[in-house]
Parts: C-alpha cells; sequence; structure tokens
C-alpha cells in the first residue's frame, strides 16, 4: 500500500485522530451531582437525550474523519489515472515497433488476418504517445528490414509506412530484428527506450535453442546507456493452436541453367506438422500452367516429410518457372503451399577441351573420351559446344567465349595462364580439373595454386587388388543435387564404375597472405564490370560432393569469385578408371559441365542475397542499359547495371521478400522476360509449434524481455507508473468540506440544547400552583 503514497512518513499524523476521541471522553466526566427539586422541569426526555448522544457520536466521527484526510492528504496519495483516462506515455520515450512478417501471421479468425490485426494494433498504439516521443519500425523477415532507420517524432508518416507494409511472406527472425532494434535506438536521446514486438505465439521465429546468440543479444542490450526494454505481445489470442499443416520445402534442380531437350530434375519436401497421415495432392506448373502427366498426391505420414521428385524436360530457350503447389484450400497455413525454382534454357554451351599429350594418335588424348561423349549424336543438336586446344599453346584469349574448361592431367601450362584462370573463375565461369598419372604436387600448385590454394596434392593411392569389393562410388555421398540422378535412378551404371588409382588431396586453412583477401578483380580487366560485382573470399571450405568406398574424396567442388571449381581426383579417360566405359559417364560429363557453366548467375538463391545475371548486347534490343526487376506483392525495383563492350551486368543489390522476380527492360513495361529468379525462405518457419513454458521461461532470463497477452496490458504495464493522478488536492477540498460540516453539526447541536431549555422553561411557567 505504502507505494501509492509519495510522502508514506506523513501517515504517522494518523495518530491525531486521538485528539477527538479524548476531547469526547473528557466532555462525558462525571460531577457529583446534587439533587435539586426544580431540576426536575429542565430533564429533557429520553427520547431527546437518545438523539443528543448520536448527533455527539456522529460529530465525533466527522472530527476523526477530518484529522485522517488531512494526515493522507499530507503523505501525498496518488492512483494509476489509467483507470479514468486510460494509459498514454508521458513524453520523452523512443519506440521501435517490430512487425513479424513471418508466414504463420497469414492465419485469420475469419475477418483479418494475424498481420493486419499487428499493424492496427500498432497505429493505435502510436496514438498513445505524446509529442516529443519518436517511434520506428521494423519489418521481421529471414532478415529484418528497417522500413525507417531512425526514429521520428511524425508519427503520422510513421503510420502511413505501417500502411506499406507487404502481406507476409517467408520466415522472421526475432532475434535479429531485437537487435536491429537496439542498433536504432542506441541513437536516440530520449529517457525511455522501447522494443515492441508484435508477433504469435510460433515458436521458429525466436531460436530458442541458440543460447549463445542470446548472450550475445544480452550484451547488445546493455551496451546504449540506456537499457531498451522489450515488450512481446501476443495477437493470436483467441485462435486455436495450428494442429494440422501442409508446407512445401525448397524445390532442389539439378541445374538451373539447361538446354532444349536435356532432362531437367527437380526434388521437393512435402511436410505434415499434423498428428495424422495426409494424401496430398500436388500440382506441378511450368510458367504458371499445369503440367499434364506431372500431377500427383503423396502420402505423408505425420510429423514427417516425403521428398517428391519429378524430371522435365524444356523445349525452347528462356527461363522458365517451376511451381509445386498444394491443393488444400482448407490449409491453415496457406502461404507455404507453394515453392518455385527458376531454370535457363539457352543454346550450346560452348566448353574448352585443353590437351596435354604431344602425341598425334587422338585416341591417346587424354580428352579422347570426354571428345566423344560430348558430341552430339546425329540429327539432333550438340548439347555443349567443345573446342580442343593443346596446353602449349593455350592463351588467355581462348577463354573467352567459353563458360567452362575442362583440364584433364595437365602437368604444364604456360606462365600467364594462372592469373588468366584465376580470372576467369573469378569472373562467374567454371573449371573442371581432373588428375592423372602425369600431374604432381609441384604442378598442381603451380597451375591452380591462385584457384586452388587450401588444397595440396599429398600421393596417389592404389586400390586393394585382393579386395573381395572393388573400390567404386559411395551411394551416400552423392548429396548435390546435380549428382542425385545418378543415386536414385534404377539402372544407373555411375555407381558401378571401379577406380584403380586416385589422388589423396589435403585440405589446408592457412593461405598465403596475397591469396586471404581474394582476387584483386572478380571479372577481367578488360570487362569493365570490376566496380560492381563484390570481390568473394578465396579462402572457402571445399565440399566433398563424391567420395569412393574407401573414404577418399573423387570430386571436391570450391567456390572461387563468382564462379567455381570442380576437382576430380582421377582422371577422365581409362587409365585409372572404368568410368568412361559406362553408359553414365556421358550425362556425368554434362551435368559437371552445366554445374560449372551455371555458376556466372544463380537464379535461385537465398534470402536478402544479391540478384545478378549478365547479359549479351544484342542490336535492336536493349540499348539504353535501364533494368527493372519485379518481384512478389507487386514490389519493384530498379536494376544497377554496368557494361563494356559486349555484355550488360545487371544486379539487384539486395531482396526483401521471398517469391520470384522478373527482370524487363524498364524503358517498356510490356518487353518480354529477359531474366527470372527465385528467392527462397528459411523453411524452418513451416514448423507450426508453439511457444511452450519452459521457452518463455528461457526468453525472459535476465529481464531480457516481458510477455504480454494484450496492448491494453501493454499500456498498462508501459504507462502504469506515469500515468498517475495525486489526491491530495481531492483530499484538502474534502476536508473543507468535513470541517464546514462539524461547525454546522456542532453549531445544530448547541441551537438544540438552547431550544429544548426554552420549552422546558414554558412547562414550568404554565405549570398549576398548588393550593
Amino acid at each position: 500500500m505504502l507505494q501509492f503514497f509519495l510522502n508514506p512518513m506523513m501517515l504517522l499524523g494518523l495518530a491525531g485522530i486521538a485528539l477527538p476521541v479524548v476531547a469526547h471522553l473528557l466532555s462525558r466526566r462525571k460531577y457529583d451531582v446534587v439533587s435539586w427539586g426544580a431540576m426536575q422541569f429542565l430533564d429533557p426526555s429520553r427520547k431527546t437525550r437518545r438523539k443528543m448522544k448520536l448527533e455527539e457520536l456522529l460529530l465525533l466521527v466527522i472530527r476523526i474523519a477530518a484529522v485522517c484526510l488531512i494526515a493522507v492528504a499530507a503523505a501525498r496519495p496518488w492512483i494509476s489515472s489509467g483507470f479514468l483516462m486510460g494509459y498514454n506515455s508521458a513524453g520523452s520515450r523512443d519506440v521501435v515497433l517490430v512487425i513479424d512478417g513471418s508466414n504463420s501471421m497469414g492465419r485469420s479468425d475469419g475477418l483479418i488476418s494475424i498481420h493486419q490485426k499487428a499493424i492496427r494494433r500498432a497505429q493505435e498504439f502510436l496514438q498513445t504517445l505524446q509529442p516529443g516521443d519518436t517511434a520506428a519500425v521494423i519489418d521481421a523477415r529471414d532478415r529484418p528490414v528497417r522500413i525507417i532507420e531512425s526514429t521520428l517524432q511524425d508519427l503520422s508518416l510513421v503510420s502511413e509506412e505501417l500502411d506499406e507494409l507487404p502481406p507476409p511472406a517467408g520466415a522472421a527472425d526475432l532475434r535479429q530484428a531485437c537487435e536491429e532494434a537496439v542498433g536504432i535506438l542506441g541513437r536516440c536521446s530520449n529517457g525511455s527506450r522501447e522494443i515492441v514486438i508484435l508477433t504469435d505465439r510460433q515458436r521458429a521465429s525466436w531460436s530458442v535453442a541458440d543460447s549463445a546468440a542470446w548472450k550475445r543479444f544480452d550484451d547488445v542490450l546493455n551496451f546504449p546507456s540506456v537499457r531498451p526494454s522489450l515488450w512481446v505481445v501476443d495477437l493470436s489470442a483467441g485462435l486455436a493452436p495450428i494442429r494440422q499443416n501442409i508446407s512445401i520445402g525448397r524445390i532442389d534442380v539439378s541445374r538451373d541453367l539447361s538446354v532444349p531437350g536435356f532432362p531437367v530434375s527437380f526434388q521437393v519436401p512435402v511436410r505434415n506438422a499434423g498428428s495424422a497421415t495426409v494424401e496430398v495432392p500436388l500440382q506441378i506448373q511450368l510458367n504458371g500452367q499445369r503440367v499434364a502427366g506431372l500431377d500427383a498426391t503423396v502420402s505423408v505420414p505425420a510429423e514427417s516429410e516425403t521428398r517428391f521428385s519429378r524430371s522435365i524436360r524444356f523445349s525452347v530457350e528462356g527461363t522458365n518457372l517451376i511451381t509445386v503447389k498444394v491443393d488444400l484450400p482448407n490449409d491453415s497455413v496457406m502461404a507455404d503451399n507453394a515453392s518455385h525454382a527458376a531454370v535457363r534454357v539457352t543454346t550450346a554451351i560452348p566448353v574448352l577441351l585443353v590437351e596435354g599429350s604431344d602425341s598425334l594418335d587422338k585416341t591417346q588424348w587424354n580428352t579422347f573420351f570426354a571428345q566423344l561423349a560430348l558430341t552430339a549424336p546425329e540429327n539432333k543438336a550438340p548439347w555443349i559446344l567443345t573446342k580442343t586446344v593443346r596446353a602449349r599453346d593455350l592463351t588467355p584469349d581462348h577463354l573467352q567465349d567459353v563458360a567452362a574448361v575442362i583440364l584433364p592431367d595437365i602437368d604444364e601450362l604456360p606462365t600467364e595462364m594462372a592469373d588468366a584462370l584465376q580470372r576467369f573463375v573469378a569472373s562467374g565461369k567454371g573449371l573442371f580439373i581432373t588428375l592423372g598419372p602425369k600431374s604432381s604436387a609441384a604442378s598442381f600448385h603451380e597451375n591452380y595454386g591462385k584457384v586452388l590454394p587450401q588444397l595440396k596434392l599429398k600421393r596417389v593411392r592404389s586400390a586393394d587388388p585382393d579386395a573381395v569389393t572393388p573400390t567404386t562410388i559411395a551411394p551416400y555421398s552423392l548429396e548435390a543435387a546435380w549428382l542425385n540422378r545418378f543415386r536414385e535412378r534404377d539402372g544407373a551404371t555411375f555407381l558401378t564404375a571401379t577406380f584403380e588409382r586416385w589422388w589423396l588431396v589435403e585440405a589446408t586453412t592457412e593461405l598465403p597472405k596475397a591469396q586471404q583477401q581474394g582476387p584483386e578483380t572478380d571479372a577481367p580487366p578488360e570487362s569493365g564490370l570490376n566496380e560492381t560485382i563484390p570481390a568473394v573470399p578465396t579462402q572457402s571450405t571445399p565440399a566433398t560432393v563424391a567420395q569412393l568406398t574407401s573414404g577418399d574424396p573423387l570430386l571436391l567442388q570450391v567456390p572461387y569469385g563468382r564462379g567455381s571449381v570442380l576437382l576430380m581426383t582421377s582422371n577422365i579417360d581409362a587409365a585409372w578408371n572404368g568410368l568412361p566405359t559406362r553408359p553414365d559417364y556421358v550425362p556425368f560429363l554434362h551435368e559437371a559441365l552445366f554445374q560449372m557453366a551455371s555458376s556466372r548467375t544463380r537464379r535461385n538463391v537465398g534470402f536478402g542475397e544479391p540478384l545478378t545475371t549478365i547479359l549479351p548486347k544484342i542490336p535492336d534490343e536493349v540499348e539504353t542499359g535501364e533494368f527493372r526487376f519485379s518481384g512478389p506483392f507487386e514490389s519493384s525495383a530498379e536494376a544497377v547495371t554496368a557494361d563494356n563492350d559486349r555484355e550488360w551486368l545487371v544486379r539487384l543489390p539486395s531482396t526483401r521478400l521471398p517469391g520470384h522476380y522478373d527482370l524487363r527492360s524498364d524503358v517498356n513495361t510490356e518487353t518480354k522476360l529477359i531474366d527470372l529468379f527465385v528467392v527462397n525462405y528459411d523453411h524452418a518457419e513451416d514448423n507450426p509449434a508453439e511457444l511452450v513454458p519452459d521457452d518463455h521461461a528461457r526468453l525472459i532470463v535476465n529481464d531480457r524481455m516481458t510477455f504480454v497477452e494484450s496492448m491494453e496490458s501493454l499500456r498498462k504495464r508501459m504507462y502504469g507508473e506515469e500515468s498517475r493522478s495525486e489526491l491530495w488536492g481531492l483530499l484538502l477540498f474534502v476536508f473543507l468540506g468535513m470541517l464546514m460540516l462539524e461547525m454546522w453539526m456542532t453549531r445544530r447541536l448547541v441551537l438544540q440544547a438552547h431550544a429544548d431549555t426554552s420549552r422546558h422553561d414554558q412547562n414550568v411557567t404554565a405549570a398549576p400552583q398548588p393550593d
């Protein structure tokens, strides 16, 4: 109770209530009674005496109340004015509103979605702020987006920005959004700083299990001079927990660059977050149109997923959008019922074969089997256009118009080619390097040390001739999407190829200082695109995409700059292995080269990654270099461009929303589609599990944040101590009223006593005299 008094020591004045009690008792003091016959005529009636006693007690109570009022008024009592006028800010407050933009916020109560409710509640909250308060907004997605970089005093402008927020899509990282909010508040100057998170109960957005990340967040939270308060408002109250939800994961395509007639396989996980098995009808769409014969129904067990795969061939050139969609109109969360992938279909891919042998007999060449495999069958257009050049004649000019280079068992290259290959890969092209009997640790370092500085050759290893089973490719190691067809397809011969010899490769973590900063340029000096393409660090961990049953790596893929290098520890002729004799040798080479050639442009990217493509300059088409990306929910952005004499480099530096993005000329919005990209999100969001009490306990540790059930509860707790009214003035007014009442009661008692005396006197005068 004492917290409701600003000067509680003055309550000691309540001891003054004893004064009127003492005075009352003293007035009732007993005296000696002397009988006098005439007093019988002055004695009031019993009824009058009872009334007088009651009035005396009432007067005593009034006097006690008056003393209490003056003592309590001196203690300065207060009450929360929210009870009377609502809770409002007292001013000097900075607020950052964090709006959850994840898929689950798209759920509806039949009238509006949770996301729409969040925007309305945020706008209502802005009305409780006072002049001098400031606010900002963060759209919480996979990567938080600062809608307003710094807090603004113009709250109407903040409300307008809330109206412009796009619908929920993808995932949300609320911890990172809170870090962004702390960063905004760190530049503010008001005495109170608040972060208000408007979300639902979904657990995936919080990363509760990442204790290390939350410890780092605690350090960030305590860094500003004024520690911000975090308030989490659950807007899903009234909605039942999600008991059943079907979602489509990310589509993995074997390649996003292909040619007409070449099969492209894709697979996608179908997840069931419910407690019962569901028969899920799937639609396969190509550029928005259903593809005949590809629709299917898959059975997905409870709390599990089923991987669905298909293969498709494209007949014409251009960029195509593959869509896998769930046909369940009553699903709990509709935003995760479709997934997309982009595939670019182009003409035959130019590839350069480098031959290291000086033999005149082509059957002895290292590229002999590769040339046969890449030669188009009769009456068919080639998928890959090959050109062969001897290693001693190789020059940088040979790299100008090719997308990938195959270097099979090359022991020596011209001196200038090491730098040329480095620029070639860094600009977005691909190298396919194979090892063999002519390779050595010294030549490997000399030729490829600049693009593969983290790899060293150790020695040649031979298979055990007495082994019961030969050394082959381990099926479990083929996890890369472009190798999946060799693991899953019936009758695949890729896994039956035997290997007799291969090089052991050692990966190092320490690089020369000159190579730790990445390539000096990410494109050839003559391209004119260097300043637009950001450098990518060289020190990338090699990924083993295929492994032998001996446990040794067979295929290692290493990103470098914007390109990629594929290293095969054995060769692609028949000297060390039987792969060239297998039917899968031909599709393997094609898949590898498509993979290398597609490194230049990634059309299926993660959230927040830039979209980049290089377009040839074609006469009578796009000449101005003005391009525009059109994204989900009618969003659009002007592209950043650079060019040289032959190409345009077109980029969108960052992406805010998941979905597909069209690239067209900005001169005419009705121009044909130039290119297409798909931005994916973190599909951990598809798990509808809700926060449990243990999760709440982890999140609120160290007074990190406070969970509230409604906006009214938020305002009450945030403004409760500020929205107060002192009552001493009212109590003094009541005291004056009590004082006037006491005076009136006293005067009334005195006058009543005189009136009673007069009546008795009259009675005595009128009484008959005795004889």
